[in-house]
């Protein structure tokens, strides 16, 4: 089972965050764009939530810290880790714009 199979049974079935008495936490799958490829990322939403409430701006977000919690959960290779960061970056600006909506 690869990686991101491994991380999502964990979250799916409650051996990560969540309980047996708080049931399974629920990880979202986004499709951003890396580079010229689509890539399915997971807790992506969840990642953009937590910074936004503690604060943080596109321009101000702890960006190697973000990217180390996305890849708990997604398999990024080393050749499109670049690619991936800006990605991300590119994704959490527009979230935070929707935000101020």
């Amino acid at each position: 089972m690869s990686k991101l199979g491994k991380n999502l049974l964990g979250k799916l079935t409650g051996n990560n965050k969540s309980c047996c008495c708080c049931g399974p936490s629920i990880v979202s799958v986004r499709k951003i764009k890396v580079g010229n490829k689509d890539m399915e990322i997971a807790g992506l939403d969840e990642e953009f939530e937590k910074q936004n409430d503690i604060g943080k701006t596109p321009e101000n977000i702890d960006c190697e810290e973000l990217i180390r919690n996305l890849t708990k959960i997604n398999e990024i290779s080393e050749d499109d880790l670049e690619k991936f960061k800006v990605a991300v970056l590119k994704e959490y600006e527009i979230y935070c714009q929707k935000k101020k909506i």
